[in-house]
């Protein structure tokens, strides 16, 4: 992970945490980078990098990257709230990354998906697609 992934990554999860209302919907902070463990028990975050990079319109170093946050859970309600509630820390949010300034974060997109492993139990999912950009 570049410096820039690295204090992204950081930001996103220090916001995250920050949250108190999200940490009690989870029970903790069960807040991850990529993918859960194996066996991580719901309710949980996930979150991760899926694209974006330098502007290239200035001399400077403008960055506009996507990152997905979804939250895990035994009930599409419960997703559901997880989502609400990192939405409420990140849409239009500031956020602290080392070595760069945030100019903007905003959801462009919303998620929502069932998952059915094999045990038979569905896991939901719920959360969004955020644009983050930095100089």
């Amino acid at each position: 992970m570049s410096n820039f992934f690295g204090a992204m990554g950081t930001a996103i999860l220090d916001k995250l945490k920050a949250g108190t209302a999200l940490i009690a919907e989870l029970g903790g902070t069960a807040i991850y980078v990529d993918q859960a463990p194996d066996g991580a028990l719901l309710p949980y975050v996930v979150y991760s990098h899926q694209g974006g990079g330098p502007e290239n319109i200035s001399a400077g170093n403008l960055q506009s990257d996507i990152w997905q946050v979804r939250g895990y859970a035994a009930t599409r309600a419960a997703a559901n709230r997880i989502d609400g509630l990192a939405t409420d820390l990140l849409h239009r949010g500031s956020l602290v990354a080392t070595g760069y300034t945030n100019i903007w974060t905003a959801k462009e997109t919303d998620i929502s998906l069932v998952e059915n492993p094999p045990d038979g139990a569905k896991i939901y999912s719920a959360g969004g697609l955020y644009r983050v950009r930095l100089a």
